[in-house]
């Protein structure tokens, strides 16, 4: 199985890079790697913007790098760019978000078990009744995202598909990190 780790955006309603942004005493993209890493998942990272610096901080030999070239298009088109590329490989791919701090080992490996009990099924985290990725893509519905398109999140998709999605519930809170105050917030979280 493949783990798929968006990190290609531009960051425009930060005013700096996401995925170089640090929490504690590592990056973003450093954290997040090391979540799928510890599921021993086939990681996938996707760049577009700050490919230069992010691979000067992540070790070339741990994970696969996919240069986006729709990257400045926005998620989905990213995403869509990134599952056609992948489809040769015929893997189911939990797709992660870079900014997403809360997401833990833990989740990663409850959406693997709830993948091994309906291994047909898109499975969808809800934080707190927030569906949110990590989402778990099998290969067989990924080609009904290969024209998404735009900064188009997942949403549309399940709204879409019900019948062929299924939710596993997280007590955790859902707080992305998209604003100077999402930052704040969860610096303070990592600093305790």
């Amino acid at each position: 199985m493949i783990g798929l780790l968006l990190a290609a955006g531009s960051s425009s309603r930060l005013g700096e890079p996401k995925a170089l942004l640090t929490l504690g005493q590592k990056t973003l993209v450093e954290r997040s790697l090391q979540v799928l890493q510890a599921s021993s998942l086939e990681v996938v990272l996707v760049l577009g913007a700050e490919i230069n610096s992010i691979k000067a901080i992540i070790p070339s030999d741990s994970v696969e790098i996919f240069e986006s070239e729709d990257w400045q298009m926005g998620q989905g088109s990213t995403l869509s760019e990134c599952l056609r590329f992948l489809a040769p490989r015929k893997q189911d791919i939990l797709v992660m978000l870079v900014d997403t701090p809360f997401v833990q080992n833990k989740h990663i490996l409850a959406i693997l078990q709830a993948h091994h009990d309906s291994p047909n099924q898109v499975i969808i985290s809800s934080f707190h009744g927030q569906s949110s990725p990590p989402v778990l893509i099998p290969y067989q519905h990924q080609e009904k995202l290969y024209d998404w398109k735009g900064d188009k999140g997942f949403g549309p998709f399940w709204k879409s598909h019900p019948s062929i999605c299924q939710w596993i519930s997280f007590e955790d809170e859902y707080r992305d990190l998209d604003t100077p105050e999402d930052k704040i917030y969860w610096q303070e979280k990592c600093a305790t």
